[in-house]
């Protein structure tokens, strides 16, 4: 009896998901296994021209069933396995996973799950797969995330990633339909960049126009940008007002293509991550690789397998992603065109013999054999360690001068701790500081404490004093915000106004920015005190290096002590101050729409920052009205600050 597979992915339109699916199923069919794709269908779909396996239209509609639309999937699910002789269900996105396991339940089938990437919410990811036998990681380093994160058993995770069909992703001419169509001559130098417009994918795409643009004065360069999401009309944007600082029209949009490979064909070099990346390099291209996570750089023969494990940048750090590095790479190989093209072959040829869809469609029917069997995976997975340790350091600029850092520091009701405040910011070893005082309306003597205290100062060189009274108690996020807009220096630094900071803290703060000119804001570790600084405490809210910090807030956490951070005006630009739509949870929001707008932040080790719990710091008023909260977790005493 031949093996029945009902493949389940909610929409077919154009990504590395549903490429993938059909390609598998196509080469499933060649393996004598008869397959069914449920899905609501899409553009994929309509471009199809009798395909070898069954489509099944599923009345999917959203990426969490509920309520009718739950029970229409698992209805008409159930008659497809019964009328179809299904022998396994295989899901690909989680919305069809939560149907799967239901239907698994009710009709005693067996489901897997191929999980493509790190974004899927954990705590549900966990209850679905608890239902599952064996699941398929497609890199190394959604292995370790289902390992550690999703906890997982490792013995019942396969290893495979996505293929690539390489007979049709093969090289060809360059001088195409599609250069044609975008009119650049044959002495010309044409990037290609095929990316979803979407998530921080749209980081990589902003970046490679800016790397363009700065390199117009060194070559004839255009850019095509192919793809398409929910910020195309932001990148249009952004497009052209590149063409328009340049006079010039070197960048186009060309929106989604069902069949990139004359896209990749036609480009001098591709950017790109995981399935693009490896479609690029069976064309024989030159590509250098950006992902959602990282950036990795040209793709060379010694660097291929440093760049999987990391599936190319989109599931594991490597590199910040910075348009300087972008533009060296962008220079590198259009500069040496002759020796990246040697290299193209032995791409290939790497690809070829990893990837190719022959060999990742008999690897996925020996998963479906041990899985229907109920015995040990083939290709069980192993936990790799994944890092990048051999970075290329980027060297800081120059500092010509010592920066203005200003020091923003909202104020309500805190007359009892201001003055103590205060003179742990005028005690800071840097020069020349800004301080910024915004009274939120205070009942108290804020405005006592705070101007006597500047009046009082004796020594002010190198500071400076600015104060404002609001009329009326703003909030937390508009007296925060109004501070950051007040002030002027090139860098900024929080402080609460019932807190201290060590004399040294900025000074450090700030040469860590300066060494590491890729990151934008950095944090420090704190201690909690009381009454007395020199018994004080630890705190375990603190994690230290990006990608660690970057999925605890992903996932929910929150690593960073926003009273700690010092940052650079260019991110306050960017993004803005605070909002108060998640109230109690302003810096949390802050912090989180930073990160994902792709600027880097880190935490120093030391303990640079002190936290003073009294019964009326906004944190605990906050947890009072949101119900108990599980506390910060403190150790034994630690010495008392050296000043």
């Amino acid at each position: 009896m031949a093996l029945s597979v009902l493949m389940l992915v909610n929409q077919l339109d154009i990504g590395g998901t549903e490429t993938h699916v059909l390609s598998l199923a196509e080469q499933l069919c060649k393996e004598g296994v008869q397959v069914t794709i449920g899905t609501a269908g899409g553009v994929l779909e309509a471009a199809l021209s009798q395909p070898p396996f069954d489509i099944f239209h599923l009345p999917f509609e959203s990426d969490d069933p509920v309520h009718s639309e739950y029970q229409a999937l698992i209805t008409q699910m159930k008659e497809l396995v019964e009328s179809r002789g299904i022998n396994l269900i295989h899901a690909h996105s989680i919305a069809a996973l939560k149907v799967a396991v239901q239907v698994s339940q009710e009709t005693l089938l067996p489901v897997v799950a191929t999980i493509h990437g790190k974004f899927y919410p954990p705590r549900i990811l966990r209850g679905l797969l608890d239902r599952c036998p064996k699941v398929i990681a497609v890199s190394s380093p959604v292995v370790t995330w289902l390992a550690r994160v999703i906890d997982y058993p490792l013995q019942q995770i396969a290893l495979i990633p996505n293929g690539i069909d390489t007979e049709h992703f093969k090289p060809g001419s360059k001088w195409n339909k599609f250069r044609m169509e975008l009119g650049v001559p044959k002495e010309e130098k044409l990037v290609v960049v095929v990316s979803r417009l979407a998530w921080e994918k749209t980081r990589v795409v902003e970046a490679a126009i800016q790397a363009v643009t700065n390199l117009q004065e060194e070559f004839p360069v255009h850019l095509a940008i192919v793809g398409g999401g929910a910020h195309l009309p932001l990148v249009h944007a952004s497009a052209q007002l590149a063409n328009d600082s340049l006079d010039k029209d070197i960048i186009k949009v060309v929106g989604q293509r069902l069949d990139p490979r004359f896209c990749y064909r036609a480009s001098d070099v591709v950017i790109g991550t995981a399935r693009v990346a490896l479609e690029a390099l069976s064309c024989q291209r030159p590509v250098i690789a950006a992902g959602n996570v990282s950036y990795v750089g040209y793709l060379q023969p010694t660097i291929l397998n440093k760049a999987w494990s990391v599936y190319f940048g989109d599931h594991h750090w490597a590199y910040p992603l910075t348009v300087e590095r972008l533009t060296n790479d962008l220079r590198y190989v259009l500069e040496n065109s002759t020796k990246v093209r040697r290299s193209c072959s032995q791409l290939r040829e790497w690809v070829t013999a990893n990837f190719d869809i022959k060999r990742i469609a008999q690897l996925t029917l020996e998963f479906y054999e041990d899985t229907l069997a109920d015995r040990q995976l083939r290709q069980a997975a192993v936990l790799e360690k994944v890092s990048w340790d051999e970075r290329t350091p980027v060297s800081p600029k120059p500092v010509t001068e010592t920066p203005l850092i200003s020091i923003a520091i909202p104020a309500y009701n805190r007359g009892q701790f201001l003055k103590e405040c205060l003179d742990s910011v005028a005690s800071q070893t840097h020069r020349p500081l800004e301080i910024v005082v915004v009274n939120d309306g205070s009942t108290d003597n804020t405005e006592e404490v705070a101007l006597g205290w500047w009046e009082s100062l004796e020594d002010r060189e190198g500071l400076s004093f600015i104060y404002l009274a609001l009329p009326h108690n703003s909030g937390y996020a508009a007296a925060q915000s109004i501070a950051y807009h007040l002030s002027s220096g090139e860098y900024i630094a929080n402080q609460d106004s019932d807190d201290l900071s060590h004399p040294e803290r900025l000074a450090k703060q700030l040469a860590f920015l300066v060494e590491n000119p890729d990151y934008s804001f950095v944090g420090t570790n704190f201690a909690v005190f009381e009454n007395d600084i020199t018994k004080k405490k630890r705190s375990y809210m603190v994690r230290y290096g990006f990608e660690r910090i970057l999925t605890s807030y992903q996932n929910g956490g929150h690593v960073i002590c926003f009273g700690t951070l010092l940052f650079k005006r260019a991110l306050l630009e960017r993004i803005g101050g605070l909002t108060s739509f998640l109230k109690g949870a302003e810096d949390y929001e802050w912090i989180t729409r930073a990160l994902n707008q792709g600027f880097y932040a880190d935490n120093l080790k030391e303990q640079l920052y002190f936290y003073r719990a009294h019964p009326q710091q906004r944190s605990r008023l906050v947890k009072a009205k949101r119900g108990p909260k599980k506390p910060w977790q403190y150790a034994s005493e630690i010495d008392p600050v050296q000043t």
